[in-house]
This record gives C-alpha cells, structure tokens and sequence, in this order.
C-alpha cells in the first residue's frame, strides 16, 4: 500500500471511527419499557451497557491503528474482542428479526476482517473495516429508530 493511499484511507477510517464512537455514546439511552425499574436498576444497566458500548468503541481502535500501521496482529486482536463480544449476552439489546439479522450480518464481516488480518491482506483488511464499521452503524441506526418507534 502506497503512504498516499495509505494516509488517505486511515483519513477516511478515522471518520468513520469517530461516527462509530458517535453512535457508541447515543445508544445508551435506555430503552422504553411498559413496568419502568427502579432509577437504582436503570443506572446499573446503563452504566453497564456504557462499559460494554466502550469496550466496542476500543477493539475497534485497535482494528484502526492495526490498519494503518500494517499490524496483523493488532487487526486480529481488535476483531476477535468484536467477535467475542458479539456473542455476549449484553450485545443483545434487542429480540426481533431485523435487529437478529443485523447482528449476524456484524458477525459475519468481523469474521472476514479477522481472515483477511490472518492472511496479512491489507487491502482486504480496509475493505472489511470498512464493511464491518457500517454493519455497525447500520444496527445503531436501526435501534434507535426502533426505540424512536416504541416511544410514539
């Protein structure tokens, strides 16, 4: 990869990161409930969703300064946190169908960006950041309208 191509693209992947963390920081909103919790239980859940939310913002830091310094390794660590806690109980933040298939399609791409890390194929690797981060965006996107939805 060229320094021009590769300044270029980390430009580009630091936007998008930014919009990720973005995203990251407006999903914590709790999400409307018939029987509302107690403020003690609302805090307790949100502050662990922050925690978990940051956890996300992190690998995906690491993904980013794995590709533009040319760190395989750095790239596989920052998509296996993804994959790992993609499977976590607190990444499920919703049941339905559309939301289910967000996450998979997620998965799905964390795992291709984890394949092309492993082969050292940089140029795959950008393309499967870029793919994965607007998995992501789209899966936030998609929550906050259906909660947008549940409050009308």
């Amino acid at each position: 990869m060229t320094r021009i191509t590769a300044v270029t693209l980390a430009t580009g992947l630091i936007g998008i990161n930014a919009v990720v963390a973005f995203s990251a920081g407006n999903s914590e909103e709790p999400p409307v409930q018939r029987a509302q919790p107690s403020p003690v239980q609302e805090a307790r859940r949100v502050g662990e969703q922050a925690v978990f939310m940051r956890g996300k913002v992190d690998a995906s830091s690491q993904i980013l300064e794995g590709l533009v310094t040319e760190d395989s390794d750095l790239v596989a660590k920052g998509a296996k946190q993804l994959i790992e806690m993609s499977a976590a109980e607190q990444w499920q933040v919703r049941h339905d169908p559309v939301y289910k298939q967000h996450s998979r399609d997620f998965q799905q791409s964390a795992k291709k960006l984890l394949e092309s890390a492993e082969k050292e194929n940089f140029d795959a690797v950008a393309l499967k950041w870029i793919d994965t981060t607007l998995k992501c965006i789209e899966c936030h996107k998609s929550v906050r309208g259906a909660r947008i939805a549940n409050d009308k």
